[in-house]
């Protein structure tokens, strides 16, 4: 609903419809809900907030820490994550306390950045900065980025608000998805959701190809030297 509908690019579709990575997460009247396992029934009157509607106090303070600590890159994850560090905070959480970020990151995925730095970003958000801290320098951040991978980088505030353009944002009205079925065949529709119904696919959980046992079994037997 939220992405293919009302067209919110921020609420990111990561395993639709598992509810396992979190990085759709937005508030339902304050409190964290995983958007892609919610049906739009069950919020009918009620207030859904995405990253993209937070204040812009909460989304200007969460992207400096978030940039200070380094604690994002793909930048996948951080929408959800951000989102529920938030709702919790509204709830009155004390996300400086290490147990309670753990405990909200559990709902999360994250595949590059690793849970230290956003623990420190929530730590960050929480407290003012120290007057000896270090301002990161997001251009310095992409340049080196770029040198070590061998291609063009940008490290930005909006990257952890989801405003990264993932390859299925920005896409012009009436784009088309495909993805393969179980021989191979290619099934089209107006979004990654219709066509992995067509296509008999559950994201993370089956894949369209029919097992099959390995090429060849080795076995490899080590006796002791005489």
């Amino acid at each position: 609903m939220l992405r293919d509908r009302l067209g919110i690019e921020t609420v990111l579709d990561g395993c639709s419809p598992q509810g396992q990575c979190g990085c759709c997460t937005v508030l339902v009247d304050e409190a964290p809900r995983v958007a892609c396992v919610t049906p739009a029934r069950r919020v009918a009157g009620r207030h859904v907030t995405t990253a993209a509607g937070l204040s812009a106090a909460e989304q200007q303070r969460w992207s400096d820490a978030f940039g200070a600590c380094g604690a994002t890159q793909c930048g996948f994850c951080t929408p959800g994550i951000v989102c529920r560090f938030v709702g919790h905070e509204r709830r009155g959480a004390d996300l400086s306390d290490r147990a309670t970020v753990d405990k909200a990151l559990a709902a999360h995925l994250c595949r590059c950045t690793g849970w230290q730095t956003i623990r420190e970003a929530a730590a960050h958000a929480s407290a003012p900065p120290s007057a000896d801290a270090i301002e990161r320098d997001p251009d310095a951040a992409a340049r080196r980025a770029s040198i070590e991978t061998g291609g063009p980088q940008r490290s930005v505030p909006a990257s952890v608000l989801g405003g990264f353009d993932f390859g299925a944002d920005g896409a012009p009205p009436g784009t088309l998805t495909a993805i393969t079925g179980p021989t191979g065949d290619w099934h089209t529709a107006e979004n990654l959701t219709e066509a992995r119904r067509q296509a008999g696919k559950v994201q993370g959980r089956r894949t369209t190809l029919e097992p099959t046992p390995p090429i060849s079994l080795w076995r490899l037997h080590i006796s002791e030297p005489t």
